[in-house]
Formats: C-alpha cells, structure tokens, sequence
C-alpha cells in the first residue's frame, strides 16, 4: 500500500524488495547519513543553504524526491523590508532596515502606512494606506495617492483618464439621452446645438487627446474644444466624421477652454457617442518612502520624494497607459525629486540599489545633492560615486543595454574607502579611487532623485530605489535576489533559476544524533549546482568537509558502508570517510595510484579492492574479532589480521581526513556500525546498491 503510494507520488522508494529499510536490516548503527530515508519513514535529511541570500532549511527526504528542495533554493520571495540578518542558523536576525525605499510595488509586509493630502474627492481629503505614488492628472491637476495594487490593476489609469464629473452638458439638441462619463445620444436639426463635457479648463497650447465610439445615423458631427458650456466659439480646429467606428482625436488649444464639445459638423445630425475618455498623462508629484524605523515596523521612516512644479514631475502615464517602461519617466531637463531629510552617508557605509537604465551623461544622478556635485550616479559605461570632493569613476567593463539592476557598495572608511558595483548581480569593479581623489567628505549626503544642483538631470526609466547607510555587503544578494525575481532581471541566479545549494548539516538518521556539520559556508558541499539537483553531496576536492566525531569506538568492531564517486580518478590520499585516530585508521575507500583501498591500522596497511574511476561504487569495509575485509559493489579485495588494542576512533570529517584532504567527488550514502555486519553484509549492499543504482559484481 504504502510502496503503490510513494509510486503514485514520484518519491523514490524507501524500502527494500522484502519492505526492509536499511536501518531495519541491521538496527543500531553508529550513525547514518543519507538524501533517502533508511528508516522508512520521512526523516529530515539535510539542511541546505541556498547562495542568494545565505537563508537555510531543513528538507526530509519526500521534499528531496518532490522537488520541494530545488524549488526553495531557486526562489526568493522575500521582499526587502522584510529580509532579515543572517544568524547562524540562517536569516533569523534582526530585520534590515533601509534609509529609504522607493517603488512602484510593495516592499514587503511591513511597507510603511502613509497619511497623505489628496485633492481627489475635492477639495482636499486626507488619506492614509500603503500608498507608493501620488499622481497628477493632466486634464485638470487632480492629484490623488495608489498603493502598488492600484497602479497595476488599472485604478491609477481609470483615475488619470476619466474626468472630473463626466456629465455631458445638453446646450441645444432636441433630444439628449443617456448622458454619462462615457457618452450620449443625440439628435440634431438646429444649427447652433451641441453637447459639452464639463471636464477640462485650460488654455491656449494646450493639447488635449480623447478616444470614443460613433454611431453616425445622418449628417456629419464634429468636435472641438469649447470655451463655454453655453456657447463660445471652438477654441480650437474642429474634426469632423463622415463614418462610424471608433475615434481618437488630439485637440489643441488656441484660447482658453471649458471643455469637450461635440455639434451637429456641417449638416444637421443624428449621432451616438459612446466609450468616450479622456487620454491624459499622468505624473508622480509624491514618491512614497516605503521604509520603516522600528523593528515593528510600526514608525514610518517618511523621507518622501516630492515635486509640487508640475512641469518638473517625471511621468508614469502616457497617452493614456501606464509607461511601456513600467516605471517614472524622467526627461532629462528638468524632471527631479527632492527628498523630505536629507540622508547622510557622514562616516558611513552606504549601498544603494537602483532599478533602471544606465545613463549615458557622467552628470546624470540617481541620488545627487543641492549644493555640490556629491552623489551616485548609474552609467552605462561608468558607475560614479561621488562620495569625495572628486568622482570615484568605476568603469564597466560589459555596458549594460536598457533596464538593470545597479548595485553601489561603500565601505565607510574614510581613507582609501573600498567601493564594490555591480550590474544584475555581478560583480564589475572591487576596488578603491586614487590617491588623488582624497577622502571621504563627512558631510556628504543626498537629498535629490534625478539630479544634482538642480543643473543636471537625469534622463530616462527609474523603477526601483533602496538606500541603506549601511555596507550591506551580507544581505546583497539576497536584496537583489527578490529584485530579480520581481522585475524578470535575467543575470540574477533566482530569476534564471540557477542558484546554488550548500550543506550545512548531513542529519544523522540513526537516532544517536551524529549530525555532520559545517557552518564555515566556504567550506559546505554542494547539492544543488546553478539550480539543479546533483543526487550527491558534492565535494570539490580543496576545502569542501562536514564534521562527525565519535561514529566508530572500536578499529576490531566495525562496519561501513558508503556510496561515493571521484571526479578524478589519478589523486591520491583522498578518502569520503575518514575514521581515524592518530596513525590507525579505518578508510574506505582510499585512492592511491589509480586504485580503491580499504585502509585500515597504521598507515601501511591496505587492501586493493578495486580500478578507481569516475563512476558511483558502493564501498563496505568490516572488521571483525579476527579479519578486517575490504569490498567494493559486493566483491571482497581481501582480508587483514584485526587489531585489538585501537577504541574510541573520531570522524576526521565526511569528505576530508581531518577537515584536510577534501574528497574530489560525490558522496551518497553513509552507514556506519559499531559492530561486525558480516552477517547483514548481502542484505545491505542489496538494498544499497539498488537504491543508488550500483551493480553489485
């Protein structure tokens, strides 16, 4: 029942052709390591550090066969507000906390709730929510405030491009009907009549562009900007339809206007409008900070980006649509924000992140200053952060083409300050400005988004801003991570879907708690390779280990049996498990010359028990009251007088000889009693062999 189970499920089989586990062969071993379960149960097997952001977990051997493994290490769906310091037993800390946050979409579940002042519903309303942008609209300069939601589920657009009442004023047609935001339907034999939409009120080159739908009985109507609901003369070139279908008309004003009209043309008319609407812009007045200054989240930080000139507000709504780039459009001549507090980077680390398209003028400003020329700026062939009294230019070797991620790290020493950039995730420049470019300036800080002095500005899409005035050296990549995934940023590991695993703990399925270890992260082997599953824990052969001790007590009452490969078949002196305890040993296998050993006593007794290749062996090595006996895949190399007065052997490591040595393959499986297994030896290199698929000789 249960194998039909597993089957149905895609999991691997727990147990043997008799429904035998391995740890139900021949209970009581010392300590047992495994991806698989050797109790025929789910057993935790592993706990994985993935590589974006240093976070860890625990996995049971379903959730390896399942794939519940490799999707967790690939993805990273935590926001940046919510990231959390790495602890030792992985992202547990404290949260990060940034200087400020800007974007288009949440940060995180702890984003800042925001109050605000709206014009919209009149005069003037306060608002509070998760709000991320306050928008003008151009038709009239209503601006009101969204959160991430309402800019992508089509609230925002309906807001900048329907008008203030909607109401179709009736000033002469015999019959008017149906009157609405988004049409009528009239009928005309006057010559003076027509309708007028009481949504606008502007003047003289003022362009005004609408979309609609026409049903033309008779005659020919036309429209044209009006100067009075009662009357006036059109306020601009009229057009006029000879057919039906739908319409857009960009109107543009010679006087002063009122509003939208439609008339008779040039012949009395019968016509119906409908799906009529206001094609605006609209423009970011407020960038909302979305970051907080408490652990609970509960303070909003409130350096907000603010422009009140309207003609200085960088654009998210085009003709009508939101910005094809899905971010604020800065112009390149005036558009810019100012920050509510300035930040300060005064004997500081910084990082900031910055989504967006690299500039092509080393005067261009992400984050820049009123005063002087300090700031950080993102090119596309340049990173410049002007943290001295000069630029430190970094240049870029592989310019970056349209939207990335840009990544600018300071280390907040005044002397020689060591600044990191990196574009999609990779490193371009780790180093240091020249002598002559001086020391950090204490009082640098920022207080604009676009430009510097108000003299230079930058040009171009911005999506994304997160300052820390912190080195976030540690968090990096797990920030960009989320970033990456977030906006499909190809070149950051999690959105390719090629982030990396690591070991940390081989969990010791036995019951006698023998985890194996590693926390040194440079140290851990790998189980996932650029988001693949490797069926092995892999060891590169120079620093790769996990610590055990005390897995075997005695060198004349023991038994392993281990599932392993080398990657190089010509190394010497490299062992998966070494048990060892000065110069007496017990190591299986061990290559030497091209050849398997069962090492085992002092350093020169051995046993050949088989060719070494690059291939997946099952290695068991028993040593009993009288002989020691070496095999590999079921087939004896022979066997050595036990010894007798050896106890109390330490692992030296699981992939090393005392954290040395690092084994240059992969391991699999890893059973170790303290007792003499000869008796069960056919029964466990069965059920071993088959479930790692070995051929038993």
């Amino acid at each position: 029942m249960h194998i039909s189970l597993d089957s149905a499920l895609g999991r691997q089989r727990r147990l043997n052709s008799v429904g035998e586990s391995v740890l139900q062969i021949a209970p009581n071993a010392a300590a047992a390591y495994s991806l698989r379960s050797l109790t025929g149960g789910d057993p935790k097997v592993v706990r994985v550090r993935r590589a974006s952001d240093n976070g860890e977990r625990d996995f049971t051997s379903s959730e390896i066969t399942s794939g519940e493994m490799v999707n967790w290490v690939n993805r990273q769906v935590i926001a940046p507000l919510d990231i959390q310091a790495l602890e030792a037993d992985g992202r547990t800390g404290d949260f990060l906390i940034a200087k400020a946050a800007y974007a288009l979409r949440s940060l995180g579940t702890r984003q800042a709730t925001i109050t605000s002042v709206d014009s919209f519903p009149a005069p003037f309303t306060s608002v509070t929510g998760k709000f991320v942008v306050q928008v003008r609209r151009s038709s009239d300069d209503t601006f009101k405030s969204f959160t991430a939601d309402e800019v992508t589920d089509g609230t925002l657009l309906a807001f900048v491009n329907t008008p203030t009442n909607g109401v179709f004023a009736n000033t002469g047609y015999e019959s008017f009907s149906n009157a609405s935001a988004s049409g009528f339907t009239a009928s005309n034999t006057s010559s003076t009549g027509f309708a007028v939409s009481d949504i606008l009120d502007g003047g003289s080159g003022d362009v005004v562009s609408v979309s609609f739908d026409i049903d033309i009985t008779n005659g020919s109507p036309g429209i044209s900007l009006r100067t009075a609901l009662s009357g006036g003369s059109t306020a601009s070139n009229g057009i006029v339809y000879t057919s039906s279908g739908s319409k857009t008309a960009t109107l543009t004003g010679n006087k002063g206007y009122v509003g939208i009209g439609f008339t008779e043309g040039d012949a009395p008319s019968n016509f119906t409008v409908s799906n009529f609407k206001i094609i605006a812009d609209g423009f970011v007045k407020i960038w909302y900070d979305q970051s907080v200054t408490t652990q609970a989240g509960d303070t909003a930080t409130g350096n907000h980006a603010v422009q009140a000139t309207a003609a200085s507000q960088p654009k998210i709504v085009s003709a009508g649509a939101l910005n094809t780039s899905g971010g604020l459009e800065f112009d390149g001549s005036d558009d810019f924000f100012s920050l509510t507090s300035n930040i300060s980077f005064e004997n500081k680390a910084g990082c900031v992140f910055s989504l967006q398209d690299g500039q092509d003028s080393s005067n261009d400003f992400t984050l820049g200053r009123t005063d002087n020329n300090r700031g950080i700026g993102f090119r596309n062939i340049q990173t410049r952060w002007f943290y001295t009294t000069g630029a430190i230019d970094i240049d870029n070797s592989s310019p970056p083409s349209g939207l990335a991620l840009f990544t600018a790290l300071h280390d907040g020493t005044t002397n020689d300050p060591n600044v990191k950039a990196f574009v999609n995730g990779s490193l371009i420049v780790d180093g240091s400005p020249d002598a002559n470019q001086g020391e950090v300036n204490v009082s640098t800080t920022a207080n604009q988004i676009g430009a510097r002095r108000a003299l230079s500005f930058l040009e171009g899409t911005v999506k994304e801003i997160i300052i820390y005035d912190t080195d976030q050296t540690d968090n990096r990549g797990a920030i960009e991570a989320n970033i990456g995934e977030a906006y499909s940023i190809t070149g950051i590991p999690a959105y390719d879907d090629e982030v990396d695993g690591f070991v940390e703990t081989w969990y010791d399925q036995s019951g006698n708690s023998k985890d194996a270890t590693q926390a040194t992260a440079s140290k851990q082997p790998k189980i996932v390779n650029a988001g693949s599953y490797l069926s092995e824990l892999n060891f590169d052969g120079a620093n790769y280990s996990l610590n055990s001790i005390n897995l075997i007590s005695s060198l004349n009452s023991a038994s392993a049996f281990i599932v392993a490969k080398t990657a190089d078949d010509t190394l010497s002196g490299k062992t998966p498990v070494a048990l060892s305890g000065g110069s007496d040993r017990f190591y299986i296998p061990v290559i030497s010359s091209g050849s398997y050993y069962f090492g085992y006593d002092a350093s020169s007794t051995a046993i050949e028990i088989g060719d070494a290749d690059t291939d997946y062996h099952l290695f068991t090595g028993i040593a009993g009251s009288s002989n020691a006996e070496g095999f590999m895949d079921g087939q004896s190399g022979g066997t050595l007088t036990s010894v007798s007065d050896y106890t109390a052997l330490i692992a030296g490591g699981i992939g090393a000889i005392n954290n040395t040595q690092s084994w240059n393959g992969g391991i699999r499986e890893v059973v170790v009693y303290n007792s003499d297994q000869s008796a069960n030896r056919t029964a466990l290199e069965t059920n071993i062999a088959a479930a790692n698929g070995v051929t038993l000789s």
